[in-house]
């Protein structure tokens, strides 16, 4: 079988943009490169790596949708009027005959096949030295642990929570190869199925990269808390403790204090970021907010600039509930709107220069406390380990507060204000088996009277998204998700 690759699109970091016609496999917009001749020395595996990380910071990845599934689709984040900020994801609205526009199913696989083509190539590379294998190693690291992440992330929205029927629902089309299209063109796997690759190409991660700092590209750290992530999601609540603590106790990052977590969201590689995208004023992608369209959305000022997405009351309610919490201080008014309709003022650009240019952060230590309290507290390590992680949490926000039995509303109300703006309540909740409710009363909050069901749990079919109709034109074997139109 004949290999192609992207290695001309992998090398500049050029993003192409895809016609209606191709679907996710067909990743040949330029110049194709046989394999045998595409990666040469150590210095073309180095770029090829740089290339993995550039589709991710899109604003149709984690610059803005990833974020909006998490925040929007959830109880913390609400459009300010219905006629913007992303309405179809914040009533669900989204169907499989109108979905281009989100299909985050092609993007995902065009770094996947990067992944693959890496891989495929870099062992052919025969380092000269220690250093220079240490080098290739932490390369094919960050390989397994991009493509971890994105089969995760496409479990997550393509499929149902792994907690709901043990992983028994559809999942991701796997691919681990560098294959032809019509090749690639298999059935979808199983969420279990995806999972268990998943861990595999972690486990294949961790043994390669190195332990140094590396904050916008993948390290041990960053793979390991990812690892606890996924464990999470799937109900291992041992596995994910004990990967969580080995975060804390042995990694080089230590939790923001309370005196510096505000300007911590201005810093770029801050001490508590095990992985951040980095986004600079070179990259700008489009001219409404590049890679950061969403950051652009939340700004605080003008009415006319931005602003069209704002916290809940209900969030309000929860940060303000116990005075002294430094993360009510995001809150921001004006004499032209009242507390009801604050602005989130979390995010304000890199050195606080221009809000647009906002790295994501993806994994923060904060989360591996969380992830060790809720862990702890549901497998064997217990409710005083729980507690112990929960409050460091709690008082690092709020020093004056007193310590509190961990319980699992109590985990799951501080991941929530913890977490704002980073896409993880919607995915929390569904995981759990819990529901996300949007009464009428929750401000102005018109999700209700657009149609979206008033409390939303995973039962409902659209907490996955639809494969779009484009994709299942071209590729018929690709198994729509229950629920929408075939």
């Amino acid at each position: 079988m004949k290999k192609y690759i992207i290695i001309s699109i992998i090398c500049l970091g050029v993003i192409t943009s895809f016609s209606s016609c191709k679907g996710f496999l067909d990743t040949e917009p330029t110049d194709v490169v046989v394999a045998e001749t595409a990666m040469l020395t150590l210095y073309d595996a180095g770029i090829a790596v740089n290339g993995l990380y550039v589709d991710l910071k899109w604003y149709d990845y984690y610059g803005t949708y990833m974020q909006l599934m998490g925040d929007e689709r959830g109880d913390n984040i609400q459009p300010r009027t219905m006629s913007s900020g992303w309405i179809q994801i914040y009533t669900l609205g989204y169907d499989s005959e109108s979905n281009t526009y989100f299909n985050m199913w092609q993007k995902c696989y065009q770094t996947i096949m990067r992944c693959n083509t890496l891989l495929a190539n870099i062992e052919k590379l025969d380092p000269a030295t220690s250093a220079d294998k240490k080098k290739r190693d932490d390369y094919k690291g960050q390989a397994y642990a991009v493509r971890a992440l994105i089969y995760f992330d496409l479990a997550r929205m393509y499929g149902y929570p792994y907690m709901k029927d043990n992983g028994a629902s559809l999942g991701a089309v796997l691919i681990t190869d560098v294959v032809s299209i019509s090749d690639a063109k298999q059935d979808r796997s199983t969420v279990a199925q995806t999972y268990d690759l998943i861990l595999s190409d972690l486990d294949q991660a961790l043994s390669l990269l190195s332990k140094d700092k590396n904050t916008g590209h993948f390290n041990y750290w960053a793979a390991k808390l990812l690892q606890a992530r996924v464990y999470l999601y799937k109900g291992d609540w041992d596995a994910a403790y004990n990967a969580a603590k080995e975060v804390i106790d042995q990694s080089p990052y230590n939790l923001v204090p309370n005196q510096e977590y505000l300007d911590y969201w201005q810093q770029e590689g801050g001490d508590e970021t095990l992985l951040e995208f980095f986004v600079t004023t070179q990259s700008t992608i489009d001219d409404d907010g590049g890679y950061v369209s969403f950051y652009h959305n939340l700004w605080h000022g003008d009415v006319s600039a931005g602003a069209s997405l704002i916290p809940t009351v209900s969030w309000i309610n929860l940060v303000q509930s116990e005075p002294g919490d430094i993360r009510a201080e995001f809150l921001r008014t004006d004499s032209k709107y009242e507390i009801s309709k604050a602005w989130l003022c979390k995010f304000p650009g890199t050195n606080g220069v221009n809000f647009r240019l906002n790295n994501p952060r993806i994994l923060r230590l904060a989360e591996a406390y969380l992830i060790a309290a809720e862990g702890a507290l549901k497998g064997s390590a217990g409710v005083n380990q729980a507690s112990n992680y929960l409050n460091a949490i709690r008082k690092r926000a709020n020093p004056s507060t007193t310590d509190v039995v961990a319980t699992e509303d109590l985990i799951q109300d501080e991941r929530r204000k913890e977490f704002i703006g980073e896409g993880h309540r919607f995915f929390d909740m569904m995981r759990i088996g819990g529901s996300i409710v949007r009464s009428d009363g929750d401000g102005y909050n018109f999700a209700v009277s657009a149609g979206c069901p008033e409390e939303i749990d995973w039962n409902y079919f659209k907490v996955v998204l639809p494969i779009s109709h484009t994709e299942r034109q071209i590729y018929p074997n690709l198994e729509q998700n229950p629920g929408y139109t075939e």
